[in-house]
């Protein structure tokens, strides 16, 4: 038993490499371990929050603008994610029922489309570790160099690199249109 174990364990690393959650989660679990993380050290430490202008962050005595911001970046990554990757999915079904169901394969195991799950849910569950950090009671506490944080993650959520559709579509089908090519170009070449 205990010589097989080596060989499931590599059997299911190799498994586990191309999923398509295992990246995503692995970095939304360091995200939302960041927000906790951060969100606890500011309290220990309060002289973080003093590196942080009031410009950036007007409101440094009131958690209830630090729970809105919070709340408000979370709602709207996860609506950005949702919409998106359904919309995506569905495109990309469509388009494996039409050419090839190797679409799906590219698709699942492209790299830059689990990154970016991952940043979007990263971000997600870094706000939703954030944000019981931020309360009224019993004593007052702004998380705000937890908050900056947040922002600066849902910033960076807007200039992620997009997932590319006709990257997931074209590669996979790629000797498809090189055979189709090559027959249109016979045709032609012999007078039809």
């Amino acid at each position: 038993m205990l010589e097989r174990l080596p060989v499931v364990f590599r059997s299911a690393m190799y498994a586990l490499r191309g999923g398509f959650l295992i990246r995503p989660l692995a970095i939304a679990v360091v995200f939302g371990a960041m927000g906790a993380v951060l969100s606890s050290l500011e309290e220990s430490t309060p002289e973080i929050s003093a590196w942080i202008p009031h410009t950036l962050f007007p409101s440094h005595e009131d958690p209830g603008v630090a729970q809105m911001i919070l709340s408000s970046v979370a709602t709207s990554i996860m609506t950005v994610v949702s919409i998106v990757f359904a919309i995506l999915l569905m495109t990309l079904t469509l388009a494996s029922t039409q050419f090839s169901p190797r679409i799906l394969i590219s698709f699942v195991r492209d790299r830059t489309t689990q990154w970016t799950l991952g940043v979007f849910l990263g971000t997600f569950s870094y706000c939703m570790a954030a944000l019981p950090a931020a309360r009224s009671l019993p004593h007052p506490f702004v998380p705000i160099a937890t908050v900056t944080g947040a922002m600066l993650l849902a910033r960076r959520c807007s200039t992620r690199p997009r997932v590319e559709v006709g990257a997931c579509i074209i590669r996979p089908c790629a000797p498809y249109y090189r055979r189709l090519r090559y027959w249109s170009d016979a045709y032609h070449a012999a007078g039809c």
